[in-house]
């Protein structure tokens, strides 16, 4: 377990809803700093959630993403892939990622 300060990410007011409710497990961020940094254990504040990082995995894209994660976990609301990806594209400010993507597995605090 890392030492460090908690870290602050924005989100989506829904999303951060849904890891209140235990809907959304999964964050996913561009594998950029201060994303890239983040490890194991390290502690993610949103604007009302604190969240543990359990796991981190690292894709090429969000197409390679969506094959391999659960869509329900990291966008609960969306019908499909495609609904998940679009919703994707929307939060993350690059449309392909040129350094590619990270998995956050998170588990809830308190």
């Amino acid at each position: 377990m890392t030492s460090k300060a908690p870290l602050h990410f924005e989100i989506k007011p829904e999303w951060e809803e849904a890891i209140r409710e235990g809907r959304k497990t999964i964050d996913v961020r561009v594998n950029a700093k201060p994303f890239a940094d983040v490890e194991k254990g390290d502690i993610i504040r949103y604007s009302s959630t604190k969240v543990k990082v359990k796991k981190i995995r690292a894709y090429p894209g969000l197409s390679d993403l969506l094959a391999h994660e659960d869509r329900r976990k990291i966008v609960p609301e969306a019908k499909d892939n495609q609904e998940a990806l679009q919703k994707l594209l929307e939060a993350i400010p690059h449309n392909e990622p040129p350094h590619g993507v990270l998995v956050f597995e998170i588990e809830r605090m308190g």
